[in-house]
């Protein structure tokens, strides 16, 4: 059942929608640019014809407030949006699980460490190759730790998405301040997805395509054996141009998959945690205006109680489900900076503009991603204190 909602939803949020809507504020505008030029111009209007035009302009600024409202929440969307369309590739979305993609994937990670495995035993006696070797293989050993905690978590993932379903509603706001504290998080988690996965993106093409030119024009010169772009050992030697190739065609499924299967886990996980932090910050707005309400303060105070009690089963989902990923991000990041960096410093010793460059995107890959887990923290701290509210004194 989830599934199907969260399909009609992404219909719903498509381009098309945002355009119609879009369109529909800017007609509404012109209507009213246009009623109030005619009301100004023709004064002597019957009481009645003036008041049905009263009346349209009214609706009509009701319908613009309506449409804006809708367009910013179709918006907010998009960050499920962005994470079904990056981990659906690995087939570990929660709600459209796709086992042969996932098993081949799996498959393949496996085979690729275990041929870095051959790989370091080969060039053993080489520390250059080693520290190559080991900071690739440390980065795809992560990413098979990511993917197999989203297939552990898928069950109750779908309840997680199941309860959040609501929050993209128009419905589930009061006012525009609650609307407001939601979408500073929401744009926050969007603006992380975007930069985190670009980056990622980027970092991995780079190095992928220089190391695949470094070793190409190496091999055309006769000065090299063929090496292929990732420090890998194929359990065979490789003769001629044509099956080498094949090899390095082999490799270029490791660039989804990094993408995929390393930032995608840790946007998914952030972007729910900016999620919960945006839902607290409004039921804390709910509350201040509540405690202020006399009159309604008993017959409302229930749904505050189960919907604080929503949130923080929310947060321990998310906690006990991929507290191992926080604990393999945080501990894998230390070693991959340090490898990351000691390879970046010894190829800035011979001008490889290209690699350092690459390194660097990846660093501020690791680094932004750790900091975003800080960040969020503290976020979630922030929006559990809740402030006293000042009393006068009699």
């Amino acid at each position: 059942m989830i599934s199907s909602h969260y399909e009609n939803n992404e219909i719903l949020q498509a381009w098309w929608y945002n355009l119609l809507a879009q369109n529909s504020v800017i007609l509404i505008e012109r209507m009213l640019q246009a009623c109030r030029n005619r009301f100004c111009t023709f004064l002597p209007l019957s009481h009645s014809l003036r008041q049905n035009l009263q009346q349209i302009l009214s609706l009509s600024l009701i319908l613009r407030r309506l449409l804006l409202q809708t367009t910013e929440l179709a918006r907010a969307f998009k960050v499920i949006s962005l994470n079904r369309r990056f981990l659906s590739p690995l087939g570990i979305w929660p709600t459209k699980v796709n086992r042969p993609l996932f098993v081949f994937f799996i498959v393949y990670t496996t085979i690729h460490c275990t041929m870095a495995a051959a790989h370091l035993i080969k060039h053993f006696t080489q520390p250059d190759y080693i520290v190559a070797n080991l900071t690739e293989s440390l980065l795809f050993m992560m990413i098979v730790g990511k993917m197999y905690m989203c297939e552990r978590s898928r069950g109750i993932m779908i309840d997680f998405l199941n309860v959040i379903q609501p929050d993209f509603s128009v419905k589930s706001y009061s006012n525009a301040r609650e609307k407001t504290l939601y979408l500073r998080y929401n744009e926050f988690a969007l603006l992380f997805i975007k930069a985190s996965l670009g980056l990622a993106g980027s970092a991995a093409t780079m190095f992928y395509i220089r190391a695949f030119v470094e070793h190409w024009s190496a091999i055309s010169s006769g000065n090299a054996s063929y090496e292929l772009p990732y420090q890998t050992y194929p359990f065979f030697e490789i003769q001629d141009m044509t099956t080498y190739l094949c090899m390095c065609v082999y490799q270029t499924i490791a660039l989804p998959l990094i993408v995929c299967g390393y930032s995608a886990p840790d946007s998914f996980v952030l972007s729910m945690a900016l999620h919960i932090c945006g839902q607290l910050a409004v039921l804390s707005c709910k509350i201040e205006d509540l405690l202020k309400d006399h009159v309604n303060y008993n017959r409302h105070i229930n749904a505050v109680v189960f919907r604080h009690h929503q949130l923080i089963t929310l947060a321990e989902i998310l906690e006990n489900n991929f507290n191992m990923i926080f604990l393999q991000q945080t501990l894998g990041s230390v070693f991959l900076l340090c490898l990351t960096m000691f390879h970046m410093l010894t190829n800035s010793e011979y001008g490889d503009t290209t690699t350092v460059v690459a390194f660097l995107m990846y660093t501020c890959c690791v680094v932004s991603t750790i900091l975003a887990y800080c960040y969020i923290g503290e976020c979630l701290i922030t929006e559990v204190i809740i402030e006293p509210m000042p009393h006068k004194s009699t």
